[in-house]
């Protein structure tokens, strides 16, 4: 058994898996940008083919990061994360309480930083002198015997050591923020026409209806075009109600969401919900007298004592005649007959007058029902965490780096002591802020 967890252990705790693990996430996160995700089935249906189709929705490819396989990588990668940071901190924090106060001789001259510098007076002196210099400039140095002589020990960026582990803290926030946001979120639309109240909503894969624990009631939907037609902005009046009471409610539109008991409502999409009204224009035979009447389908128009007009119904696009009306013609209430009459052919039933009226169908004004997306992600604040954490992280490993300074005084003092450092990285500014020290405790021996 012992064994068996072991081999576990160590697979868990190797580089070169967190590596693949790495690589694996990547290309799945180009796969997620080069197929779109979520949309319907009908559009992967006409983009990729039946047979194909079939082969990526088996591996879930159309909703990825929410498949089985998908999250078995991102819990690989943290418990990768995890047994490699508790296998390798212990050692940091190890190194970093006991840090070398001494070195011998050998490797303190073979060091690249390095610099002998003469000294005129007595060793009591020189080390009042370095100690005060080097809280002035640097920071407080720690005094260590050794059988080679004193040592003063500096050490200055121990923080960029836990940098790395910060940020693979960071990433596993994510990750979790990623899973919990997959298991117990979801994200779902529904299309309200102005009025429309519902609690329900369907998910955008699978189409499977969801019971929200409120109310969404769209009070008002407007939207605005540019002259060439193309939308311009569109916004909906939403209330949301629980128990038949008004809980929340705000006019949203692309950029400003509703939020409430953790559930995002967002502008999505809008839609055409069919015609609203229909302007008609009636006149005299003899063109003398003219009304511009609209209606609603349905609603009757009285055209004189007897007889009336309604709108029955509607088409866009009837037969390839373009907008058209069906219009009835009541006598006392009663429909007498029905005729069609088409925008784009008003002389189509020139010749007919309906109670000494011509009639002419000018345009339907087109109602839209907004496209609403529902979003639940608890997980979102965790992402939100880590992010931060991760920049944290990288600002440690990238803008800080630990150096650490010798000085040796031997115990038979010649009139020489010798300066030595070095840095994990970042040479080159670590040269730098050497050459700035020796000057500057070559000036306090003055």
């Amino acid at each position: 058994m012992d064994k068996i967890l072991d081999k576990i252990w160590r697979f868990f705790s190797s580089v070169k898996l967190a590596v693949v693990l790495i690589l694996v996430i990547i290309a799945t996160a180009i796969i997620g940008t080069v197929i779109q995700q979520n949309l319907p089935d009908e559009m992967y249906l006409q983009h990729y083919g039946a047979s194909t189709f079939r082969l990526l929705n088996f591996f879930d490819l159309f909703d990825m990061y929410h498949s089985w396989w998908f999250e078995l990588l991102l819990i690989l990668f943290i418990m990768n994360v995890i047994v490699c940071t508790w296998e390798r901190l212990p050692a940091i924090f190890k190194m970093l309480s006991k840090p070398k106060l001494q070195i011998p001789v050998e490797k303190l001259n073979a060091f690249k930083e390095k610099e002998t510098i003469s000294y005129k007076g007595t060793k009591e002196a020189l080390m009042t002198m370095l100690s005060s210099k080097f809280r002035e400039i640097y920071k407080e140095p720690i005094h260590a015997k050794s059988e080679d002589g004193d040592f003063l020990y500096l050490e200055k960026g121990r923080i960029a050591r836990f940098g790395p582990y910060i940020t693979h803290l960071s990433l596993v926030i994510i990750f979790i923020g990623v899973l919990i946001g997959s298991f117990f979120g979801f994200d779902a639309y529904v299309n309200l026409d102005q009025g429309d109240a519902t609690n329900i909503v369907k998910t955008i894969r699978g189409s499977k209806d969801l019971t929200l624990p409120f109310t969404i009631r769209c009070n008002n939907f407007k939207i605005e075009f540019y002259d060439s037609g193309v939308p311009k902005a569109y916004k909906s009046d939403l209330t949301l109600l629980n128990g038949g009471d008004a809980v929340a409610h705000k006019i949203i539109d692309v950029n400003q969401p509703l939020t409430y008991k953790g559930i995002t409502i967002y502008q999505a999409s809008y839609g055409q919900a069919g015609a609203s009204s229909f302007d008609i224009m009636l006149s005299r035979s003899d063109n003398k007298n003219k009304d511009d009447v609209s209606l609603n389908l349905n609603q009757q128009f009285r055209v004189k004592d007897n007889t009336s007009i309604a709108v029955l119904d509607y088409s866009a696009n009837y037969q390839g005649f373009g907008p058209t009306i069906l219009v009835g013609i009541y006598k006392d209430n009663k429909l007498q007959r029905t005729s069609i009459y088409l925008q784009k052919y008003p002389d189509f039933h020139g010749a007919e007058a309906i109670g000494g009226y011509k009639l002419r169908f000018v345009k339907a004004n087109e109602s839209f029902y907004t496209g609403l997306q529902v979003a639940k992600d608890p997980g979102a604040p965790y992402v939100a965490t880590g992010a931060i954490i991760l920049i944290i992280g990288l600002i440690m490993s990238f803008f800080s780096y630990r150096r650490r300074l010798w000085v040796l005084i031997p115990d038979k003092f010649n009139g020489t002591f010798t300066i030595a450092g070095v840095a994990d990285r970042n040479k080159y500014s670590f040269e730098m802020e050497f050459e700035k020290i020796i000057h500057e405790i070559k000036k306090g021996e003055k």
